[in-house]
């Protein structure tokens, strides 16, 4: 029996470290910053829906004062037909920033089984450039969270 206890105390230790290390390796976020956000300009285009990562991201905006707007403005077809015919055709916004968000489960070697990897891009309209990504995997509190600081870091008055 006393040879239990020590290999006791030692698998514990051991399968702890191993969890510990398993449960941290899972979460990671990768933010890369392009631009700043005009404060004065809190308008976005965001995606329908309002279930997981998509409805906290929305939240988030919301709790900060941004305007949400569902749908983007018409396609726009327009030119001069002549010798020199050119004719262009784009998307129009009714908001100065957009948002798209992709989600999908993973389990990806983590214990827990609510472990989501995303990719986030919020663009400016006005300008046509990306002001910042987010991607990684990790919980989906933890991703809505360091969206917001995210936005918080990069927006100006």
């Amino acid at each position: 029996m006393q040879f239990i206890k020590p290999l006791s105390k030692k698998l514990i230790t051991f399968l702890t470290i191993v969890l510990m290390t398993a449960l941290a390796g899972c979460a990671s976020t990768d933010i890369q910053s392009y631009d700043s956000i005009d404060g004065t300009s809190k308008t976005v285009t965001v995606p329908s829906g309002g279930y997981g990562l998509t409805g906290g991201i929305k939240k988030a905006l919301s709790d900060r004062g941004w305007k949400l707007v569902v749908d983007r403005g018409p396609s726009v077809t327009e030119g001069s037909i002549g010798e020199n015919t050119q004719i262009k055709q784009y998307d129009s916004f009714k908001t100065r920033y957009r948002l798209s968000v992709f989600s999908y489960p993973t389990t990806d070697g983590c214990i827990t089984l609510n472990t989501i990897g995303f990719d986030i891009s919020f663009v400016d309209n006005q300008t046509g450039s990306e002001v910042f990504t987010m991607a990684g995997l990790g919980c989906e509190k933890d991703a809505i969270e360091d969206f917001g600081k995210a936005i918080d870091s990069i927006t100006t008055n």
